[in-house]
């Protein structure tokens, strides 16, 4: 049975930068989208059992990680790694994304890696599924397409997908490097692939306060940005989950919850984010992200309908 967080515990960001909670209508197009998919795209209660235990872990502690889960798919993970230094390092691309422009007209990122690696705290790959491909691997794994199956209860949808390469250097945390909650959707998750191994907190990886999603200060409006000692005199240091993970592995989470991908210091991070979803996020459809129609035209029909929100160009 589907459970929609308490919307006081939830956040959104209005265009003009007003922060406030979803509100009940919000919800319920939440539970229509689902309704609309589970009609539009059956699937059978054996495949919603199927991942069960893994998606009850998901929504009660927030967060859940799979060890090995894409041992299978190392290849592939490194590959889009490749892929990924190739284009930081002024590699042409084929599209630009339309949310603020990265390329230059020559096709390349206006900032390249050794440009950026001591002013910028990361930098990202534009419509990363359209300019690297090979993440088609992984988006349709059909693993994780299990877990999203029974976190839904119906056939998601893929929304926002990030390629990012994060720099240890001296700069400040700022931005995603602290503690927020996602205004995206109020009930959805996120899945994390490392691109290389994160093995101490010093890594930067991705800090989960467990637990979270259900529980919020009175003042979570105030501001969208809290700092470590805000978020740890509230909910205590136990809580703290920073997820290191090896290569090959997945992590899960409900972004509802208190997270930030902690500042790498030791070495750089290179991480693929997805969103797994059952409407388009923010409701808003310039939120969109690309995927090459030739990419889509390939692929099996069971997994066509996981695209029902890109665009196809």
């Amino acid at each position: 049975m589907i459970k929609i967080p308490d919307l006081k515990n939830t956040v959104q960001v209005t265009k003009q930068g007003e922060i406030k909670h979803f509100l009940k209508e919000d919800a319920e197009r939440v539970m229509d989208s689902i309704v609309d998919r589970s009609f539009r795209y059956p699937i059978t209660s054996e495949e919603i059992i199927a991942k069960k235990r893994d998606s009850f872990i998901l929504r009660e502690n927030g967060w859940l990680k799979k060890q090995g889960a894409l041992s299978h798919k190392i290849d592939v993970i490194d590959s889009i790694s490749e892929r990924l230094n190739y284009i930081l390092d002024g590699g042409t691309i084929e599209v630009d994304s339309d949310l603020g422009r990265q390329v230059t007209e020559q096709g390349c990122n206006i900032l390249n890696q050794s440009e950026a690696r001591h002013n910028q705290l990361f930098l990202s790959v534009p419509e990363p599924l359209y300019n690297v491909p090979q993440i088609s691997d992984i988006i349709f794994d059909d693993n994780l397409v299990s877990i999203a199956k029974s976190f839904f209860e119906c056939m998601p949808a893929i929304g926002t997908l990030n390629l990012r390469k994060s720099f240890a250097n001296d700069l400040n945390p700022e931005a995603t490097t602290l503690y927020h909650v996602d205004p995206n959707s109020p009930y959805f998750f996120k899945a994390f692939v490392y691109l290389k191994d994160v093995d101490t907190p010093e890594d930067g990886p991705f800090t989960y306060v467990e637990g979270s999603v259900d529980k919020k200060p009175e003042n979570l409006t105030d501001q969208y940005r809290w700092s470590d000692d805000e978020i740890e005199n509230f909910y205590g240091s136990d809580k703290i989950k920073h997820l290191t993970a090896k290569k090959g592995d997945l992590l899960m989470a409900d972004t509802n919850g208190w997270h930030r991908g902690t500042k790498p210091l030791n070495k750089d991070r290179t991480m693929l984010t997805l969103d797994y979803v059952c409407h388009v996020e923010f409701f808003q459809e310039d939120s969109k992200f690309k995927i090459k129609s030739e990419d889509y035209n390939k692929l099996e029909d069971k997994y066509k309908p996981l695209c029902d929100l890109l665009i196809k160009v």
